[in-house]
Order: C-alpha cells, then structure tokens, then sequence
C-alpha cells in the first residue's frame, strides 16, 4: 500500500515534460555549437575568406549554450517540484489553509507565465533553426548530385549573392564564390559535416517546445486542481458543524417502534 500510495503522488506528466524538455536542451546545446563553429571558421573563414571575421567570440558561444542548458534545467526541476506538490495527497497536506491555496495558485499562474514566455522564445528559435536546415538540404543536393558525383563533367560555383550575402569585395577582400574542384570539395565536406548537427539542433527545439506545451498544460490543471481543493475546504468547514451536531445528538426512535 505503501508503494501504491507513492507512486500516486508521482506527477508523470510533468515528469515526461521534465525529460522531454531536458533532452531537448542538451540535444540543441550539444549540436548547435560544433555546427557554428564549422560554418564559421571553415566555411566563411577559410573557404570565403570573408573579411573581418572575427571568430574569436565563438568560445564565448559554448558558455552561452551552457548556461542556457543550466538555466532550463533548473526551470524544468522547479516546475517538476510544483507538480509533486500538486498531486494527489502531497496536495491536499501542502495546500489545507486558505493562504498555502492562494500561495499555491498565485505560483501556479506565475510558472504559468514564464512557460508561456519561454515557449514563444523557443518556437522563434524553432522558425531561426529551420533555415539553417534548408540551406544544408539545398547545399547538400548540389554537392551529391553535381560536386561529390564521380561522373560529373561540370561543376556549379556556389555563389554567397544567391542566398542573399554580399560585401565588397574589392575594398574589403574576399570572395562569394567558390566554382573550382579543389575550393567546391573541402566546402561539401564542410557541409555534411554541419548539416546533420543542425538538422539534430533543430529536433532539440522541437523537443524543447513540446515540453514547454506540456508543462503549460499540467501547470493549468494543477491551478485547477489547487482551486477545487479550496472549494472542497470550505465545503468540509461548512460541513462539520452539522457532523458533530449529528454525533452529540443520539438517534431518534420513530414513533411505535419498540
């Protein structure tokens, strides 16, 4: 019974969510790095030659993505703590008294809040990632069908102004097309390198966005959950006054009933 009593105190919705959005961050943190990096440095850098590149802050990026790894997974424990808190018996001895209900629905709507916020931010980065994706599926095509082929007798330049980057090039160096074998092979490389690292960045959002709606889900029915029990417990103060008047008066015997 013990063990019964346990696991329904377990809030396995927001435990999913918990899961779900933790693997998401460490898939898109763990992912999104080393593809910036590639196309940073050895694409843009190296085979572009564009001027001024500065890929010093990359560094930087890789503690960008660790604290925003922190920082959700923190979110995620604290909202994974809400949910104990807020089901079946936790519930109703954290939340007995009029001030823990109303403590409990004043968090409930801030999580509430934030999670949707988080959540918009994640679905816009969701719409940034997707473009990456397409780029490496368009850049992968040319390189298959007409740079990798061993048949192939002529091959395409790749040109920077055709996906909408320019820059002087005679003021500031550089170049915005590589159409040579020996420039077009190291690039393809490049991208099949990067390209399923973005590909798998991009999952990490998504996953990262379910848990978000997952948890905005739970949160409101915990809110629910936390106002009904406050609705019970005013029933049950209105009712125990009855009760014990029920349980001083003895039972009347009916009328000719020996």
């Amino acid at each position: 019974m013990g063990l019964l009593e346990c696991l329904g105190r377990v809030p396995y919705a927001s435990l999913i969510a918990a899961v779900i959005c933790c693997v998401g961050v460490g898939v898109f943190c763990g992912t999104l790095y080393p593809a910036l990096r590639i196309i940073l440095q050895e694409v843009l850098r190296d085979r572009f030659e564009v001027p001024e590149l500065r890929v010093s802050w990359v560094g930087t990026m890789q503690i960008v993505f660790i604290v925003i790894a922190i920082i959700m997974g923190i979110f995620a424990i604290i909202l994974l703590i809400f949910g104990f808190l807020a089901t079946g018996s936790t519930r109703k001895n954290v939340y007995k008294g009029a001030k823990c209900i109303m403590g409990g629905r004043i968090s409930a709507a801030f999580f509430m809040f934030i999670t949707y916020v988080l959540n918009l931010i994640w679905i816009l980065m969701t719409s940034l990632m997707a473009v990456p994706v397409m780029m490496y599926v368009i850049l992968n095509s040319i390189c298959v069908n007409e740079v990798i082929d061993v048949y192939a007798t002529y091959y395409p330049c790749v040109n920077l102004t055709h996906y909408g980057l320019y820059w002087n090039t005679t003021a500031y160096g550089g170049k915005l097309a590589l159409c040579t074998t020996n420039e077009l092979r190291p690039l393809c490389d490049s991208v099949q390198e990067a390209g399923p690292l973005f590909v798998a960045a991009f999952m990490g959002s998504v996953l990262i966005v379910l848990g978000m709606i997952m948890f905005l889900v739970n949160l409101g029915t915990n809110y629910t959950r936390i106002k009904v029990s406050r609705e019970l417990g005013d029933y049950r103060d209105a009712m125990e006054p009855e009760l014990e008047l029920e349980s001083i008066i003895p039972n009347k015997v009916p009328f000719g009933v020996q």
